[in-house]
């Protein structure tokens, strides 16, 4: 079958579609091509909403899908002038949703870090439709990321690790990536973090494939499913569902932790050597690309991630390796217990002086001992002049955020 996903080049409208049961129950909000060049999300949600709309198929809650850049998407670019999923940061969303007067329209464009930004006009539409839906919301609110990569890859997961993203990450068969959070800064994934909605981000493989389109469809029916809007058994074969996802991750570790990220830019002259796909080894020194600089080599073993092959993004490569059972089984028990209030006593660590939910840790105790407690306790590092702060996730005591508001 030829694929949709590299033929895509129309531009739709903001809502992809939405399908209501006549019951309240969770509301499923689906977010696609929030990268232009991803098209595979938003053909996977076109149809699984005309499955929906041809079956009638009795629904508790509702499923809603939103197009994310729409202008980079009728271009067939990543983004037009910058990467709509590197600008979430706090000050900018608050800055955003601000402007929004009653009718969605914009207000002072002079307050934004980035004024006459394509991308800035699609966030404060996109926040827009964000904060309708929530407000219409009869349940929970679950978001899913749809995403593709540019090199060839099995479908995976990507969270904030909270313990309530992992849970719902760990109900689907493809790998699960922690860490990705603390190597890039403002990622959309965040936002909702902060109004504690369980989110993750659902990488289908890639860009042109036409198996990353079913990915997402897969991923989308086994959510409906698995958070009960819909029967287990309605929709067609959910059983091959599972199993077409696990075939395409047989062999890949169950859940990987983010140890690196090379950082790349249009002066760099970077160039990732061909055939590497995503979530494959490699050994301490191995060759994997080169600069202007001369040959780039992995600094460590472990397994490549998000090779990049695409002319836009400052991600060249990542590390990853595999973490074991038993450490999400600790950060687990930590986490419930509320380990994190000893946090200042550990070598190093010592309280932020202007926020409670978070520690600053000392250049010198910045050692994978001292950091990898704090990421078990449920704290996530950013960056700060003098040193590193670690930022704790709010969680309650199973795992809930202490406030879920619904509110954009």
């Amino acid at each position: 079958m030829s694929s949709r996903a590299s033929e895509q080049r129309r531009t739709p409208a903001r809502r992809v579609g939405a399908y209501r049961g006549a019951e309240p129950g969770p509301l499923v909000l689906c977010i696609a091509a929030l990268h232009g060049n991803e098209p595979a999300g938003m053909i996977a949600l076109e149809r699984v909403f005309d499955e929906l709309s041809r079956t009638g198929l009795p629904m508790r809650g509702d499923l809603v899908g939103l197009c994310g850049n729409l202008q980079a998407l009728g271009a067939g670019t990543r983004f037009v002038d910058e990467d709509l999923n590197r600008v979430w940061q706090r000050e900018r969303v608050d800055a955003v949703l601000e402007s929004l007067n009653a009718d969605g329209s914009s207000g002072d464009g002079d307050r934004f870090p980035m004024v006459g930004s394509a991308e800035l006009v699609e966030q404060r539409d996109l926040l827009a439709a964000i904060r309708e839906e929530s407000r219409r919301a009869r349940g929970a609110i679950h978001v899913l990321d749809l995403h593709t990569t540019s090199s060839e890859s099995a479908p995976f997961a990507t969270v904030g690790d909270t313990l309530q993203n992992r849970e719902l990450a760990l109900r689907l068969p493809v790998p699960l990536v922690l860490g990705l959070e603390e190597q890039i800064d403002g990622a959309m994934l965040q936002y909702f973090d902060r109004l504690g909605w369980r989110s993750i981000g659902i990488e289908g493989g890639q860009h042109a494939a036409e198996s990353s389109i079913e990915a997402h469809e897969d991923v989308v029916w086994i959510m409906l499913e698995t958070l009960g809007l819909i029967e287990a058994e309605s929709s067609s074969a959910p059983d091959d569902r599972r199993a077409r996802l696990a075939r395409q991750a047989e062999g890949l570790p169950r859940v990987v932790d983010v140890r690196y990220r090379h950082v790349v830019s249009e002066e760099d002259g970077f160039r990732m050597h061909s055939g590497f796909r995503n979530f494959d080894p490699v050994q301490a020194g191995d060759e994997v690309g080169a600069d202007r600089a001369g040959p780039v080599r992995a600094a460590f073993a472990g397994r490549l991630f998000l090779p990049l092959y695409q002319r836009q993004g400052d991600d060249g490569f990542f590390l990853v390796r595999r973490l074991a059972p038993a450490w999400l089984v600790v950060s687990r028990l930590l986490r419930v217990a509320g380990a994190d209030r000893v946090a200042p006593w550990l070598p190093g660590v010592r309280p932020h002086p202007a926020r409670g939910d978070a520690v600053v840790v000392a250049r010198w105790a910045r050692n994978r001992a001292v950091i990898g407690l704090l990421h078990l306790m449920g704290f996530t590092a950013r960056g700060e002049s003098g040193g590193a702060v670690m930022v704790r996730r709010q969680e309650g005591p199973a795992g809930q955020p202490e406030s879920a508001s619904t509110g954009g």
